[in-house]
């Protein structure tokens, strides 16, 4: 019996001179190692996967038919495929009254604007810019500058500028100014316009 309590307090002394920070780290150590060899062989396994996926890619890169963009599209030259993307001036006015009627449809008519075409034989270029007063919300010009830009792919805003009367007041004061790119003319054509803003 004195052996068996004996040996009873050696083991509780013994239990209390061990540190509990030793014990936690131990076992961390051995849920670290534990997961660590059974996530290893699916890890190399998973990575094995990938890198075949890629050789398998690379190879069919390699095989796939190169296609130049020469090939792609028909030859045209520079200056005939920059003149494909710009608007004509027989439709300016059309153009002119997509952006006041793109105004309306967002409640915020422009009264007023001015207008000026100018045209360089050298370039074959014409420029119609139009500026335009607007008062809406920030929302409102927003949405005016995106859907004009995505309705007429030939203009640029230039000049953007806004005004607010006080800091509590929701509408802005916008002046825009914004170039519609036209293709130039026949000459008959550009002196009838000339005239005309």
């Amino acid at each position: 019996m004195k052996s068996s309590a004996f040996q009873r307090v050696a083991m509780e002394r013994a239990l209390q001179s061990v540190n509990p920070l030793w014990l936690l780290m131990c076992a961390v150590c051995l849920v670290t190692m534990v997961v660590w060899w059974g996530l290893l062989p699916k890890a190399h396994q998973q990575w094995a996967a990938q890198n075949q996926d890629l050789k398998t890619l690379r190879q069919q890169i390699a095989q796939a038919p190169v296609m130049t963009a020469v090939e792609a599209a028909p030859a045209m030259e520079p200056g005939l495929a920059f003149q494909a993307v710009l608007g004509e001036l027989a439709e300016v006015e059309s153009h002119v009254g997509t952006l006041l009627s793109l105004s309306q449809i967002l409640e915020m008519p422009a009264v007023s604007g001015e207008y000026k075409l100018s045209c360089e034989a050298a370039t074959r270029l014409c420029r119609y810019r139009v500026r335009l007063p607007l008062v809406g919300s920030y929302l409102q010009i927003r949405t005016f500058v995106e859907q004009s830009l995505l309705e007429l792919p030939f203009a640029s805003l230039d000049e953007l500028s806004l005004r607010r009367e006080g800091v509590a007041s929701d509408e802005l004061e916008a002046s825009l100014t914004m170039t519609l790119h036209l293709a130039y003319p026949a000459q008959g054509l550009l002196l009838a316009k000339e005239g005309a803003p």
